[in-house]
C-alpha cells in the first residue's frame, strides 16, 4: 500500500470572511423608472379590509402577497414596495409596455386577501378603470447608505430592493465563469426569480440530471447576491455564496407540511429560453407555487390561490402548464420535446426539491406491484475551495463597481482547545420504558446501553415486562420492556365531506386513543422516559391511517407523566459486504452500525428530556453563573415564550408566560414543561405585545444581583416590536432599552439603562439567520510544495492545514453511497474534467471565534464527523461531484451587549461558543447556544 504523502501545513494568518463592502466613496447611479400606487383605488380598498372578519390587522393591508405575485408573475419589475402610500411602489428600467400583468394580479390579491368577502364587487372593473400607472424617471445611487448613531450602515431602500438584481444582471451579461463545471459546452449563467426582500439569485444553466441507486434527480447551482449589516459595521456589505438547487426527474411520493396550520406546499422553476411573457425579455427562471394534497398515486398539484384565475388571461398562458401534469412526468416537462420551426421553444417547468421529499425510483414494479421509493441523488452543502472560488472569481467584477472583499479578520484564541469538563448530576437513575414490537430493536437498546453508555446490565422482572436495571458511575437507567399492540396502530382518518364534522369526528378518535393510553400506563410520579418503535410518516398517509406520533406527545406527557421519544423498527439485518459501512454489523451483533447510531440519538435525546444535564461551566475562571434565555415558538395565531434558566447549583428550570386559564405559572423543573406545552398552557396572541415584552422584562429579572447572563436571539425578539434595541441599527452596548420600547416613534422618549444600574446582568445578542451572515475560512501563505490529498480532516477546534491546489483530487469517488452517480446530457460526453483556478494562497477549514469590531464576534462550529469528504473534492469542478455532500461552515454572530465592568468581551463570546457544543445528548456542535438548543427541542410537545 502506498505511503499517504504529508500535507504541507501552514498557520492561517486569519480567517476570511467572503463579503464585499462599498468603496467609502463609491456609487453608482442608474437610469429607471417608478410608478406610485394608484391614488383613487387605495381608500376602497382599505375600506374592504376593515370590514373583512378576518383580517387580523385592519390597519394593515397584506400587501406582502401582493408583492410575491407581481414578482412570480411580471419579469420586467425590479422592485415592489409594500407601502402603497409610499412614492414609489412599483421601479422597472423601462415603463412596462402594458398593465395587463399588473392589473391581473391586483384583482387576485384584492379577491383572495383583502376582499373575498365582497364576492359581488366587479373588482376586475374597478381596478381596470383605477390603474393608471404614471411612470416617472428616476435616478437612484445603487450604493447609497448612511451610517445610524451606533455606527451601523444604513442601506437606502433601492441597496436593499436593487443592488443585488444588478449585479446579478451584470454577471449574467457579462459572460463571466467561475472557471468549473460552467466552462462547459452550452453551459450559462441565466437570472433567478425575483424576491420580495431584494436577493437575486444566477443559475447555471441546463442542469444536469443525475442517478443513484435507481434514485432520480436534476441539479445545478446557483449564486445568490444579497446586501447584509452588521452593528456598528458602517460599511455596506454584501454576500455572494454558492447554492445547490435540486429538481425532480421522477414522480414525487410523499411531500411533508411543513406546517400543521396550512396544507402542504411546492415550489415550481419556469424557464422559457425565448423570454416569459414577452421575446425581449433577458433568460429569466420565474417561481410558481403549488399545494399539495395527498401522496403517492394519491397526491395532486393545484395552483396557490389567486394564480388560476390570472394564468389563463395572461399574454402567454402556455407558459405554466397545469401543475398536476408536471407532478405525474417531471422528465417529460424538464425537457420538453423541440419546438416547430415556426414557433417558440417549449417552457421548461421543474418541481424544486426540499428536505423531506420523496420519489418514486426510476425501476419496473415489483412482483406485487409496488414501486420503491427514495430520495433525490444530489448531495447538499460546498467545499471551502467553492466558496473561496466564488470570492476571487467575483472580486473583479464586483470591483467594476465599487465594491471590494473585505479584508480578513483575527482570531480570538482561546486559553485552552479543550472543552470543560462536562458534569451532570451523579447517582439518578432514570426510568425508561421501550414500546416496541420487534425483538431486534429491544436488543439495539440493550447493546447501545451497555456497549455505547458503558452500563452495567442487571437483569430484572417487574409484571409481564422483562428489563433491567443499567448501572454506571454518573447515572443509571431503569428499562421496562412493553409491547402496546394496537394501541400503537394508526386509525382511520375520518371521510365526511363537511369539514366541521370532519374536524369533529378527529378529535372525538383522538379523545379516544388518549383515553386507552390513559388507562392503559397511568401516570407514574416522576417523568418517564418512553421509547416508542414507529413507522415513518410515509407509511400511515399511505394506508391513510391517522399518525399516532403528534397525539402521543401531546397526550402522554400530561396524562400519563411520559416523555415521548420516536424510533423507526431495528428489523434489517446487517450486511457485512455491503460498500456502505452504516449497513456492516456492529461488533459482532445481528445489528446494523447505522441502526446502533440511530438508538444512540434516541435514547441519548430522552435522558436529556428527563434531566440529564451539564452543570453550566465557569466563565472569567470564576464560580458559574447563571444562564437564561428566551425561546419563542409559533403556534398560528400564538406565540409560545418558554423562559429557561440554568441555574448555578446543575438544576434547570422553565416558565411559561401566564394566560386567562393558568393566571399563575411558576417555575418548573425543564422535564416537566412538556406536559404543561402538551396542554395548551402558556399561549399568548402574536398581537399582545404588551404581555410578551412584560414577560421578557421579567426574564432579565430587573430586581436580582446575582451574576447571570441573558443570551438575546435577534432572530425573534427583535421582530413585531416585541424587543426593538436587539435590532442592528438600535442596539447600542451598555445602554439597555427595555423590551416593548418603540426607537422610531417620535412621541417615545427611551430610557437607556447601564449596567450599574443593573448589577450582575450581562446580555449577549445572537444571530443565527443564515442569510444575513458570511462563512469563514481559515487562509495563509501558500505553502511551497502542493500535494495531493485524499484523506479525511481533522475535526475540533484546530484549523485543517491548507491545500492551495484543489484540481487533483476532483475525480476521486469517496461518496459512500454504494453507487456512483451518472451524469446524462452535455456533461457526460465531456472527457476532461473542468479544473478550477489556483487560489493564490493556502486554504481550510477553521473553527472558532473571530473578532468583527470591538463587540461584534463571527463564530464558526467545528466540521462535524458525519462530514468525511475529502477539502481537495469541489463540488464546482463538475456533475460528477454533485452526489457528495459538503459542509458550509456556517457563523453565529455573538454581539457582546451589556457588560459589567471589568468584563472581557472576547471571554464572553468564548463562553457562548462553547455552549453550542457543550451537550449530554450529542457529540455534535449545534447552531444555537446549549440554553436555546432546549427551547427549539421543546416545540414538539406543543398542540
Amino acid at each position: 500500500m502506498t505511503e499517504r504523502p504529508k500535507r504541507p501545513k501552514i498557520s492561517f494568518s486569519g480567517i476570511q470572511f467572503p463579503l464585499f463592502a462599498a468603496k467609502p466613496d463609491g456609487w453608482w447611479p442608474c437610469e429607471l423608472h417608478s410608478a406610485a400606487f394608484p391614488a383613487d383605488l387605495l381608500p376602497r380598498l382599505e375600506r374592504a379590509w376593515a370590514s373583512n372578519p378576518k383580517a387580523r390587522r385592519k390597519d394593515r393591508l397584506p400587501t406582502w402577497a401582493l408583492t410575491e405575485l407581481l414578482l412570480e408573475l411580471e419579469p420586467q419589475l425590479l422592485a415592489v414596495a409594500t407601502d402603497l402610500r409610499a412614492t414609489t411602489w412599483l421601479r422597472a428600467v423601462r415603463p412596462l409596455a402594458d398593465a395587463t400583468v399588473v392589473a391581473l394580479a391586483l384583482e387576485a390579491w384584492v379577491c383572495g386577501h383583502v376582499a373575498p368577502h365582497q364576492a359581488d364587487v366587479p373588482w376586475g372593473e374597478v381596478i381596470d378603470k383605477a390603474l393608471q400607472l404614471q411612470w416617472k424617471p428616476v435616478r437612484p445611487d445603487l450604493l447609497e447608505r448612511g451610517v445610524r448613531p451606533n455606527g451601523t450602515a444604513e442601506p437606502s431602500e433601492a441597496v436593499y430592493k436593487m443592488l443585488a438584481t444588478f449585479l446579478a444582471a451584470s454577471w449574467v451579461d457579462g459572460g463571466h465563469r467561475l472557471g468549473g463545471r460552467d466552462t462547459g459546452q452550452g453551459s450559462s449563467w441565466i437570472m433567478g426569480p425575483a424576491s420580495p426582500d431584494g436577493d437575486r439569485s444566477v443559475f447555471l444553466w441546463p442542469p444536469a440530471r443525475l442517478s443513484r441507486g435507481g434514485e432520480q434527480g436534476y441539479s445545478t447551482h446557483y449564486l445568490r447576491f444579497n446586501v447584509v449589516t452588521l452593528p456598528h459595521d458602517g460599511r455596506l456589505l454584501l454576500r455572494v455564496v454558492p447554492h445547490v438547487t435540486r429538481m425532480a426527474a421522477t414522480q414525487p411520493a410523499y411531500i411533508p407540511r411543513r406546517s400543521q396550520y396550512e396544507p402542504a406546499t411546492a415550489t415550481m422553476l419556469l424557464h422559457a429560453p425565448s423570454g416569459v411573457l414577452r421575446g425581449t425579455e433577458r433568460d429569466t427562471l420565474l417561481r410558481a407555487p403549488v399545494t399539495v394534497t395527498g401522496v403517492k398515486d394519491d397526491m395532486r398539484w393545484t395552483w396557490k390561490p389567486g394564480l388560476p384565475r390570472i394564468l389563463s388571461r395572461l399574454p402567454s398562458p402556455d407558459l405554466f402548464p397545469l401543475p398536476d401534469q408536471v407532478r405525474k412526468d417531471p422528465a417529460r416537462f424538464a425537457s420538453p420535446s423541440e419546438a416547430e420551426d415556426d414557433q417558440a421553444p417549449k417552457p421548461q417547468a421543474f418541481l424544486q426539491h426540499s428536505t423531506g421529499y420523496n420519489y418514486f425510483k426510476d425501476e419496473d414494479n415489483d412482483d406485487d406491484g409496488a414501486r420503491e421509493i427514495g430520495g433525490h441523488p444530489t448531495g447538499t452543502g460546498f467545499q471551502p475551495i467553492d466558496h473561496l472560488t466564488v470570492f476571487e472569481a467575483l472580486a473583479p467584477v464586483l470591483e467594476e463597481h465599487h465594491l471590494v472583499p473585505v479584508t480578513p479578520t483575527a482570531e480570538v484564541k482561546p486559553r485552552s482547545r479543550r472543552l470543560p469538563e462536562k458534569r451532570t448530576q451523579a447517582g439518578v437513575e432514570y426510568p425508561i420504558e421501550l414500546w416496541h414490537a420487534t425483538p431486534r430493536t429491544a436488543d439495539a437498546v440493550h447493546v447501545v446501553l451497555t456497549r455505547i453508555l458503558g452500563l452495567e446490565h442487571t437483569p430484572a422482572h417487574d409484571g409481564d415486562a422483562v428489563g433491567g436495571c443499567y448501572r454506571g458511575d454518573e447515572f443509571s437507567v431503569r428499562l421496562r420492556l412493553v409491547k402496546p399492540g394496537l394501541l400503537l396502530a394508526g386509525w382511520p382518518k375520518p371521510t365526511d365531506n363537511d369539514p366541521d364534522k370532519r374536524r369533529r369526528a378527529r378529535q372525538a378518535a383522538l379523545e379516544e386513543r388518549a383515553r386507552l393510553w390513559q388507562d392503559e400506563f397511568p401516570a407514574e410520579d416522576r417523568p418517564v422516559g418512553c421509547l416508542i418503535e414507529l413507522e415513518g410518516p410515509g407509511y400511515y398517509k399511505a394506508a391513510r391511517l391517522e399518525d399516532p406520533k403528534k397525539p402521543l406527545k401531546n397526550a402522554l406527557p400530561p396524562r400519563c407523566n411520559r416523555l415521548v421519544q420516536i424510533i423507526k423498527p431495528v428489523n434489517r439485518d446487517p450486511n457485512p459486504d455491503a460498500k456502505t459501512a452504516g449497513l456492516h454489523p456492529f461488533e459482532n451483533t445481528e445489528v446494523r452500525k447505522q441502526d446502533i447510531e440511530r438508538v444512540t440519538a434516541a435514547l441519548r435525546d430522552l435522558l436529556r428530556q428527563l434531566g440529564h444535564l451539564p452543570t453550566l461551566p465557569p466563565l472569567f475562571g470564576t464560580a458559574p453563573l447563571e444562564v437564561a434565555a428566551l425561546w419563542l415558538a409559533h403556534a398560528g395565531p400564538h406565540f409560545v415564550p418558554m423562559l429557561l434558566r440554568m441555574r448555578t447549583d446543575g438544576t434547570a428550570t422553565g416558565q411559561l408566560i401566564p394566560s386567562q386559564s393558568h393566571p399563575v405559572e411558576p417555575e418548573i423543573p425543564l422535564e416537566q414543561l412538556p406536559a404543561a406545552l402538551a396542554e395548551g398552557r402558556g399561549k399568548v396572541k402574536r398581537t399582545d405585545q404588551e404581555a410578551l415584552a412584560r414577560f421578557l422584562r421579567g426574564a432579565l429579572a430587573e430586581d436580582d444581583t446575582h451574576d447571570r447572563l441573558f443570551i438575546a436571539r435577534a432572530a425573534t425578539l427583535r421582530n413585531k416590536g416585541l424587543w426593538p434595541w436587539l435590532a442592528n441599527q438600535h442596539i447600542t452596548p451598555d445602554a439597555l432599552v427595555w423590551p416593548g420600547i418603540s426607537l422610531t416613534d417620535p412621541a417615545v422618549v427611551p430610557v437607556h439603562r447601564t449596567p450599574a444600574s443593573l448589577p450582575g446582568l450581562r446580555i449577549v445578542r445572537i444571530n443565527d439567520t443564515n442569510d444575513e451572515l458570511p462563512y469563514g475560512f481559515g487562509i495563509g501563505p501558500a505553502p511551497e510544495v502542493a500535494e495531493s490529498v485524499t484523506g479525511t480532516e481533522d475535526v475540533g477546534d484546530r484549523p485543517d492545514q491548507a491545500e492551495p491546489r484543489p484540481g487533483a483530487a476532483q475525480n476521486q469517488d469517496t461518496a459512500d453511497d454504494g453507487a456512483s452517480p451518472a451524469v446524462e446530457g452535455d456533461a457526460a460526453k465531456t472527457e476532461l474534467v473542468p479544473v478550477l483556478p489556483e487560489l493564490p494562497y493556502g486554504w481550510g477549514r477553521i473553527s472558532g471565534v473571530a473578532r468583527w469590531n470591538d463587540r461584534g464576534y463571527l463564530a464558526i462550529n467545528p466540521r462535524p464527523s458525519t462530514s468525511q469528504l475529502p477539502k481537495g473534492v469541489s463540488k464546482l469542478s463538475g456533475p460528477e461531484n454533485d452526489s457528495k455532500n459538503g459542509q458550509n461552515p456556517t457563523s453565529l454572530h455573538i454581539h457582546a451587549s451589556f457588560l459589567q465592568d471589568g468584563d472581557d468581551p472576547d471571554q464572553l463570546a468564548l463562553y457562548v461558543q462553547t455552549l453550542r457544543r457543550f451537550h449530554t445528548h450529542t457529540d455534535k456542535a449545534t447552531r444555537l447556544p446549549m440554553i436555546l438548543h432546549l427551547g427549539k427541542l421543546m416545540e414538539e410537545y406543543i398542540p
